[in-house]
């Protein structure tokens, strides 16, 4: 196991410890790194349990969205607008831009390669002084 995922079980069994009055130390698992911190019993899960599920590993952007207060949610969903209308009208531009750049080295490499390769190949079949193309 990586740190981070070391770190989330130690927060998830820290939240355990503050929310129950019972945890047992089970036997440390040769997969979990050996600490002091006992590992909280395994219960059935209960729909009445006030204990969230951890599935999976939130970043800190996710959470700051997720506990926004109520009256910044509708701010937050005009932030997430505008850029989605930005990101319309931009995106456009900037990938054509980008295109146009390389279709411009495209061709400016293929015009280096045809001088420098071709046009003697070329030359010399006119002249007669070249062998037959592939």
């Amino acid at each position: 196991m990586d740190d981070n995922t070391t770190e989330l079980l130690l927060k998830a069994d820290a939240l355990m410890r503050r929310t129950r009055s019972y945890v047992a130390s089970p036997s440390p698992s040769p997969d979990l790194p050996s600490t002091n911190v006992a590992a909280p019993r395994v219960e059935a899960y209960s729909p009445d349990d006030d204990v969230p599920i951890l599935t999976e590993k939130v970043t800190e952007g996710d959470a700051a969205l997720a506990t926004a207060p109520p009256h910044m949610q509708e701010h937050l969903d005009a932030l997430r607008n505008e850029l989605a209308r930005w990101l319309e009208q931009e995106l456009p531009h900037a990938v054509l831009k980008v295109t146009d750049g390389l279709a411009d080295q495209l061709m400016g490499e293929l015009t280096h390669q045809a001088e420098k390769n071709l046009l003697p190949r070329l030359i010399a079949r006119l002249d007669g002084t070249g062998r037959e193309m592939d």
